[in-house]
């Protein structure tokens, strides 16, 4: 149970009370044996966050009156492994106003585009089983060989000059956005929306004033066992040119003994100069099915670039509760890499690029409070 701290004002001189004010301090840590070999690479050793992101954080609200609330979360992350920890909120940091017409949200926060992820894959974005080790980043050698060098120029839209030399393409705000404003309906009979838009880097230059700027649409619908929603997102790049466009759409369906789901991921790359890659297309398949305190989970992933496979990844593992706040677990997954790519279930990194295999296995626990 969260340890909520409740403050009640004084009463003014005229019998009027203040508005109630609640803190909340709240986390959880999640630790686990890892085995994870790609290629020849291999890792062995205690690793974190395999079904839940260890933090600690404090989160609180404030009755103004009339409906309305102020509010605030902030959230750091931290390594329970080694127990090292900077209280920096590097995983959110947020103030906000709320009532009957939403809230309005500043500061940094997850794109709306993102929490579809927890729609589509039931191993969400964390650990060896994520669909985001495969349909986040796409990860090619640079100019290592004949096969990577061809999906680098699929990815650049043909110009191979103008493709990241370290040859990890990735969305700068594919999870989280700084100097955002965002709003958040309400939900009618089901229906919501979030809308963000990011501000970019700070102390911007005046050759490159929109680097990093982001806009990021979320429309939702939530009733009974049914989940859907659609995202579209756009980052800008280093020059005026260059951005990364996202779509995903993502459902599930709750049957009872398992709830299905299903997600379509689209991504296109604008370079430097201007020219647009093929689209890269992400599949995700999932399902859940618990079993009392036991709820078991499989999903596969594939992605492909234009008519380039990237790769595929099947997950299957097991969650066992042992309370409301307290879980053991246990994942396997195997991603296969086509030529020229080298993606990763975590902690072993791809040297070669020629299609090796990534094979990951974890076992832990998980607490939050």
């Amino acid at each position: 149970m969260k340890k909520t701290l409740i403050a009640l004002a004084a009463v003014a001189a005229t019998g009027a009370a203040f508005a109630q004010s609640t803190v909340t301090l709240f986390g959880g840590a999640d630790l686990n044996y890892r085995s994870v070999t790609t290629g020849a690479n291999k890792f062995q050793g205690m690793a974190q966050d395999g079904i839940y992101s260890s933090r600690l954080g404090f989160m609180g609200t404030e009755d103004l009156g009339g409906g309305l609330s102020a509010n605030f979360h902030f959230e750091a992350g931290h390594t329970p492994d080694t127990g090292a920890t900077a209280i920096a909120f590097g995983r959110k940091s947020t103030i906000g106003l709320a009532g009957g017409f939403g809230e309005v949200r500043l500061g940094r926060d997850y794109t709306p585009l993102f929490t579809i992820a927890g729609i589509a894959d039931p191993f969400g974005t964390n650990g060896v089983g994520s669909s985001y080790n495969l349909a986040n980043s796409v990860t090619v050698a640079p100019e290592a060989n004949a096969a990577a060098i061809a999906a680098e120029t699929a990815l650049a839209g043909g110009n191979y000059a103008g493709t990241a030399a370290s040859g990890v393409y990735a969305d700068a705000n594919a999870v989280r956005a700084n100097n955002s404003i965002a709003y958040y309906t309400p939900s009618f009979s089901g229906f919501s929306a979030g809308l963000m838009y990011s501000l970019g880097a700070e102390n911007t230059t005046t050759t490159n004033r929109s680097a990093g700027k982001m806009t990021s649409l979320k429309l939702a619908y939530a009733n009974g066992p049914v989940s859907a929603a659609f995202g579209t997102q756009s980052t800008k790049g280093t020059t005026d040119t260059a951005k990364w466009a996202t779509n995903f759409l993502a459902g599930s369906y709750d049957l009872g003994m398992a709830k299905l789901s299903a997600g379509y991921k689209t991504d296109k790359i604008t370079d430097t100069a201007g020219v647009s890659s093929d689209t890269i297309k992400s599949t995700i398949l999932g399902v859940a099915a618990p079993f009392g305190a036991t709820t078991v989970k499989a999903s596969y992933v594939a992605r492909k670039v234009g008519s380039t496979k990237i790769g595929n990844q099947f997950a299957m593992g097991a969650v066992y509760d042992l309370s409301k706040r307290t879980s053991v677990y246990a994942t396997y997954a195997v991603l296969k890499n086509e030529a020229g790519f080298g993606n990763s279930v975590g902690s072993a990194a791809a040297t070669d690029f020629t299609g090796v295999k990534s094979k990951g296995f974890e076992a832990g626990v998980k607490h939050s409070f």
